[in-house]
């Protein structure tokens, strides 16, 4: 009989081992990798179908990442917003209240997904998605071929899970962005010049502290933290702290030639 206790610190160390490797994730194929090792070992899957975009308007990019090679057909009957998998699971995952969504053997689901997923011949699927504010930068991942009917500690890992997903997703989304302006123009991309404050700043902003909680560590107000913030948006022109992480990251990494680097000024 397995002990409990034991258990639920593998899974702290797991998800901890997930999360740290997932940091310094910018190119499509450090994702693919990642996907392949840290993630898989914490949520087990055959493929994994990403959408990132304006998931409420369906314009958004969905892209596969899978232990096999498929064929541009299968790819395009996952991918494609309109009549593929990706764009019923996300229909489905919005009428659940944007809960996580559960499909395998047994399950009796309703919606749209299920009926496809048979048909497809995937059994067991885990999704979720995380929904920005004003929406242009929202994502959706879900994991296709679990070896069995996810059960309640994987809807909770996926959850924990999400955030992480979400950067390194918005990541790549803005790498790939500023590699595509920079080949279009024949230059390289503006450079966004921060202060030392700044940089300081959004540093804690990635680790998820508040604004009071920054303003303890750096010794000013709130209200200072918050003027920082909001100039920090204005240079990356970005609406919010998250953006703000992953806007940062992808342009360092661009400079330093795809590893994201976070040093302190």
């Amino acid at each position: 009989m397995k002990d409990p206790l034991a258990q639920e610190q593998l899974d702290v160390q797991l998800l901890l081992f997930t999360i740290e490797t997932s940091i310094r994730v910018v190119k499509r194929f450090q994702f693919f990798l990642w996907a392949q090792g840290s993630l898989q070992t914490f949520l087990p899957h055959e493929t994994l179908l990403c959408a990132c975009g304006d998931l409420d308007r369906g314009s958004y990019q969905a892209s596969v990442f899978s232990r096999s090679v498929l064929a541009p057909e299968a790819e395009n009957r996952l991918t494609d917003p309109k009549s593929g998998l990706i764009g019923r699971l996300i229909s489905d995952w919005r009428d659940g209240a944007r809960e996580p969504l559960v499909r395998g053997a047994g399950i009796r689901s309703k919606g749209s997904s299920a009926s496809l997923l048979r048909e497809i011949g995937v059994e067991h699927t885990l999704a979720h998605g995380c929904r920005e504010a004003r929406g242009e930068q929202s994502t959706f991942f879900a994991l296709l071929g679990l070896p069995a009917v996810p059960k309640d500690h994987d809807v909770q890992r996926i959850e924990l899970l999400m955030p992480n997903l979400h950067l390194a997703l918005l990541r790549i989304t803005e790498f790939e962005r500023a590699e595509s302006g920079e080949r279009s123009t024949g230059r390289t991309a503006m450079p966004v010049t921060l202060s030392a404050r700044e940089l300081q700043v959004l540093e804690w902003v990635r680790e998820g502290k508040t604004n009071q909680e920054i303003g303890q560590i750096l010794d000013i107000s709130p209200l200072t933290v918050k003027n920082h913030i909001q100039k920090i948006l204005r240079k990356l022109n970005v609406t919010n702290r998250a953006q703000a992480v992953a806007r940062l990251a992808a342009l360092r990494a661009h400079e330093s030639g795809g590893e994201a680097v976070w040093e302190m000024s």
